[in-house]
């Protein structure tokens, strides 16, 4: 199982590509690609550490500054 710290990092990664933050926006299957995650249900994993990250800003970051980058 992965560390939290390891899964924060993960998170943020999807975060970014699913987004475009700093970059072209990517589908979950390229997102599953470049953070090396197989097999036929990588994109449910994307998925699923997509909305991890979204709870996470919302717990953590003022929700003005949430709601201006999604």
């Amino acid at each position: 199982k992965e560390s939290s710290a390891a899964s924060d990092v993960y998170k943020r990664q999807v975060l970014r590509l699913s987004y475009g933050l700093d970059c072209e926006k990517h589908s979950a299957k390229e997102i599953a690609d470049v953070l090396g995650i197989k097999g036929t249900s990588s994109y449910v994993r994307i998925s699923q550490l997509k909305k991890q990250g979204i709870q996470k800003l919302k717990d953590t970051v003022p929700h003005s500054q949430v709601v201006d980058y999604l």
